[in-house]
């Protein structure tokens, strides 16, 4: 019971910060849209990508395997919190040496200076990280979630209030230090009850309890996945320009933002917890399950909105200037809906501590995706967002038998039925959206009257094929903790 509590706090914690911390960055798009260039977005997508890369190494991948073993010693935490400084100072030395190779590939010289000033996110993160991850293991999501709150407030003020001065693209690279600072801040404060860092370093507690082991595959599977999922970012720098950039970041920024708001409220719980029953793989099961058919539950009809009314998204938060990024949004939402389905393994398989089948499935994408955006890149940014959705979709079936099957023993019709039942509601209920659009409505009645037919189809269908996980739905949210 006391578990069951922990995992109901935790969950109601991360959705607020989750849907709280997406609302804030949308409305810094929308705002900020108004006020800067579509290449100064296209400059901020190339910097971001540089600097997540980067982040992948602060750790060393190790922090994930302090959840996964459950308990660790002072050694340990310390050796750990002194090598996340360490990194962090030798990453920033890296990122200022290449600069200004890296803004000559892309004919960009004002990336040099970009990436100089967000690097220093590098001196500043790693002192919050220990403390991070010792809240998350002891499922402290309520310190978690203000900061996160907290450090994306004062970002988003500090963005908009430096746009309207005219400071460019380093509106959103000082915003991005902000929330940086705030957001570490928070987490040294909330961490220092459980962790006082002292001047103690032993390479040797690491090494022997398989923290190093763990973490390579932690390291090599983040970074071959984060470049497979960016590679469309560098392509089309480099091949497209920085507008065009700009022009797909925006639109890749709203499709996949509601799955990356959604499923983290869900799988940072998840993971803490499966971990603590592991070796019980029936309980695994039932439980990953029912995890990706709430979740396709609630992505599914997100993403038939986002498809259907594209066009007056974009319209009314961007300006008809952005209209190129409607067909992009359509197909990039498709791609984001199967990561949604997707994404949640990754809390099962770093619970049974299966790093390596993560790192192994995604060096074979580290082939495919680059090869099909690449491909599709000659018809432009709408042919890379073609290819990617494509890919997306084939590998539905290999990530199941790859992944699912051999960590919670999920047979295919199991599995495909709990995300199946959503995807087809939810497919149903934007074909019949649809419909108002034919006759010759303004457009508000137009839009009033398909999202009216969108939520009813869905809301009914939905109904009648999982009334009691809707029941569960609306008992959760009616407690209190």
């Amino acid at each position: 019971m006391a578990l069951k509590k922990e995992v109901i706090g935790g969950v109601k914690w991360t959705a607020v910060a989750s849907i709280f911390s997406a609302i804030i960055q949308l409305a810094q798009i929308a705002i900020l849209s108004r006020y800067l260039n579509k290449s100064d977005f296209g400059l901020m997508a190339l910097a971001l990508f540089v600097i997540g890369i980067s982040q992948i190494f602060v750790d060393m991948g190790i922090s994930n395997a302090i959840i996964h073993k459950q308990r660790v010693n002072k050694f340990q935490l310390n050796t750990l919190f002194w090598l996340n400084i360490v990194f962090g100072v030798c990453i920033y030395g890296l990122i200022s040496s290449f600069a200004p190779l890296i803004a000559k590939f892309y004919n960009t010289p004002s990336l040099k200076g970009v990436l100089r000033t967000i690097g220093v996110t590098f001196l500043i993160i790693p002192f919050g990280q220990i403390f991070g991850t010792l809240l998350r293991r002891d499922l402290k999501f309520q310190a978690l979630s203000s900061r996160d709150i907290l450090g994306k407030v004062v970002g988003f003020f500090v963005s908009v209030i430096l746009a309207i001065s005219h400071f460019g693209v380093y509106s959103l690279v000082y915003g991005n230090l902000a929330s940086a600072v705030i957001s570490t801040a928070l987490l040294i404060i909330s961490g220092f009850k459980a962790f006082r860092p002292q001047f103690i370093f032993s390479w040797r507690s690491l090494s022997k309890k398989g923290f190093f082991s763990f973490g390579l595959f932690q390291i090599g599977e983040q970074f071959v996945n984060y470049f497979n999922s960016q590679f469309d970012t560098v392509l089309i720098g480099k091949l497209l320009g920085m507008e065009a950039l700009g022009i797909y970041n925006v639109a890749k920024t709203l499709a996949f933002r509601p799955y990356q708001m959604l499923n983290p409220i869900i799988t940072k719980v998840a993971f803490p917890v499966f971990a603590k029953f592991q070796n019980d793989i029936a309980k695994l099961r039932a439980s990953y399950l029912r995890m990706i058919e709430s979740l396709t539950i609630l992505n599914a009809p997100i993403y038939g909105c986002l498809i259907v009314f594209s066009e007056p998204i974009i319209k009314v938060f961007f300006g008809s200037e952005w209209l190129a990024a409607i067909p992009i949004l359509q197909l990039l939402s498709v791609s984001a809906l199967m990561n949604s389905i997707g994404n949640p393994v990754g809390s099962l398989q770093l619970a049974r501590g299966r790093a390596d089948l993560g790192f192994y499935w995604n060096l074979v994408l580290f082939t495919l995706m680059p090869l099909s955006m690449y491909i599709g890149s000659s018809q432009g940014i709408i042919g890379v967002a073609y290819s990617i959705a494509i890919l997306k979709l084939i590998l539905q079936v290999p990530a199941w038998y790859f992944f699912v099957r051999p960590l919670c023993n999920a047979n295919f019709g199991e599995y495909f039925v709990s995300i199946g039942k959503p995807l087809v509601l939810a497919s149903i209920a934007s074909g019949l959206a649809f419909i108002p659009m034919i006759f010759k409505l303004s457009s508000s009645y137009q839009i009033v009257a398909s999202f009216v037919v969108f939520i009813s189809v869905y809301g009914l269908m939905l109904n009648i094929t999982h009334h009691s996980v809707l029941k569960e739905y609306l008992l959760f949210v009616a407690k209190k903790k």
